[in-house]
């Protein structure tokens, strides 16, 4: 597993293998867009998680820590 991530810099690109984790410490307001692939969100303190495919996105809210986990390999930006 990755530590946790504190994106200074966007956008920014991963790559994720199946069952990989990627974790976002102080993302509020990022954009989380799926290029390629499935990817399942969780935002600390919030009451539901987010599945994401190809193409669609998604603003965190949460002042936390956010995880995303591939579901097969994955390609992401964050913005």
């Amino acid at each position: 597993m990755r530590p946790a991530l504190r994106i200074e810099a966007t956008p920014y690109r991963a790559a994720l293998a199946a069952g990989e984790l990627l974790r976002l410490e102080g993302s509020r307001g990022r954009e989380v867009t799926v290029e390629s692939g499935h990817v399942w969100i969780t935002e600390e303190a919030q009451p539901c998680d987010v599945w994401l495919g190809p193409g669609q996105r998604v603003r965190l809210v949460g002042d936390g820590l956010a995880v995303l986990e591939a579901k097969g390999e994955a390609r992401l930006r964050i913005d």
